[in-house]
């Protein structure tokens, strides 16, 4: 089929030009002084070849655009591939604790970043990553000139950005400076639980305690647990000698506040679950409590939280306030024990408590009911051979105390 439209077109291009040889006609053109004198034939082959060299021209032309934008892009894409290398390198070495490494990076990263929008974001991302590395070197420093030089880009987050800012000062121990950041994310969001609770540990650490106060029933209105994720021993400076910071960990925070309001065992029933099981904030408390003379309050609420879920640790602390005010301890002690009869730990307080009440029968009891449960060579039982050898000389037999102070004395320290 194709091959008949091609001998179509031949046979009358052929008919056409044979009556153009006959009858070429006539073409006049003249503009001004200008006199263009030609057949038709060669006109219209003009008009052709015309066309034909304009379509060439354009295509050429497209083609030099194109490859002037490819090469343009190409140099885009590597300039973009070698700053997403540098981010890479910086956010592994950040990661790692590499700080060094991740402070030349971004240095050196930030030298080759252009004004466009994708350098504008990656230069956000570079500008969080070089103060978080010039905060966890210590140099606080390099770390504000950072903040400085990106203000702008910190506030496009009005939450995270003050926030952050913010924990960077808690860390560094600079309480004054958190406030103004903090107090920006509170104008934005004023539930925000976080802020109140960072800015309860600067008032707590400033020692203003009405301020604290205010904080504190803010978030019990708000219906939001007390936290604010402070580090600590998390960067090498931290660690320093020098170093000093009024900032103490969020859970000795809330001890240091709740120490100070009475009715302790009302207010640890308000608590939120996850802050009634946090076992490092409720012996801090407990802890505060006995400091300010009130150890049979830190005793109810770590019994309390024993009642709820139990742990070794916080039966630990309860021993110590207990046995300031031993009279009401056996009694709890025991209810913990009936459920767990193989623990050596409960056996020897509860022999504690009989013993500081001068019930020397039951001390002794509770001291060899633990020594049963104890593995052999226990180092535990060098306590509870004194202990016995004790109840033994107050209940008057001394060849049995001397016994047990004996054993006591051949068994290793350590």
């Amino acid at each position: 089929m194709k091959w008949l439209w091609v001998l179509g077109a031949v046979i009358v291009g052929a008919l056409a030009g044979a009556g153009w040889m006959l009858d070429p006609g006539y073409l006049l053109v003249r503009y001004g002084n200008v006199v263009l004198e030609t057949s038709i034939a060669v006109a219209v082959l003009m008009l052709v070849v015309g066309i034909w060299v304009s379509i060439w021209g354009l295509q050429l032309l497209r083609r030099g655009l194109r490859t002037t934008t490819r090469l343009a892009g190409w140099q885009h894409s590597k300039a973009m591939l070698a700053q997403h290398e540098l981010q890479k390198k910086a956010l592994l070495a950040t990661l790692g604790g590499d700080w060094e490494q991740s402070f030349k990076a971004l240095r050196y990263q930030d030298q080759t970043l252009s004004d466009s929008t994708e350098a504008q974001q990656q230069r956000f991302i570079d500008t969080a990553l070089a103060a978080h590395t010039a905060h966890a070197r210590g140099d606080f420093a390099e770390r504000d000139r950072v903040l400085r030089a990106s203000e702008n880009a910190v506030l496009q987050l009005p939450t995270l950005g003050p926030l952050l800012v913010a924990q960077w000062y808690l860390e560094s121990g600079d309480i004054k400076s958190a406030s103004k950041p903090l107090h920006q994310v509170l104008a934005v969001n004023k539930k925000s639980a976080r802020a109140w609770s960072m800015l309860a540990s600067v008032h707590i650490a400033s020692e203003d305690w009405g301020e604290a106060e205010k904080c504190w029933s803010m978030l019990k209105k708000l219906g939001q647990p007390y936290y604010t994720g402070v580090r600590f021993h998390a960067f090498d400076f931290q660690r320093q000698d020098v170093f000093s910071n009024p900032i103490a960990a969020d859970p000795l925070m809330l001890a240091k506040l709740l120490a100070r309001r009475m009715g302790s065992l009302k207010e640890y029933k308000e608590l939120a679950p996850a802050q009634r099981r946090n076992i490092v904030f409720l012996i801090a408390w407990a802890r505060e409590l006995g400091v300010a003379q009130r150890g049979s309050e830190g005793a109810e609420v770590l019994a309390a939280a024993l009642d709820e879920a139990w742990d070794s640790r916080v039966f630990s602390q309860w021993s110590e306030l207990a046995l300031a005010v031993p009279e009401n301890g056996l009694e709890r002690a025991s209810g913990w024990a009936k459920g767990r009869t193989q623990d050596a730990q409960i056996q020897e307080v509860m022999g504690l408590l009989a013993s500081h009440t001068e019930q020397w029968d039951k001390a002794k009891d509770y001291f060899e009911a633990a020594l049963k449960i104890l593995p052999e060579k226990a180092h535990a039982k060098v306590r509870l051979y004194r202990q016995l050898g004790i109840v033994w000389k107050s209940l008057g037999d001394d060849h049995r105390a001397l016994q047990y102070f004996s054993q006591a004395e051949a068994l290793p320290a350590h």
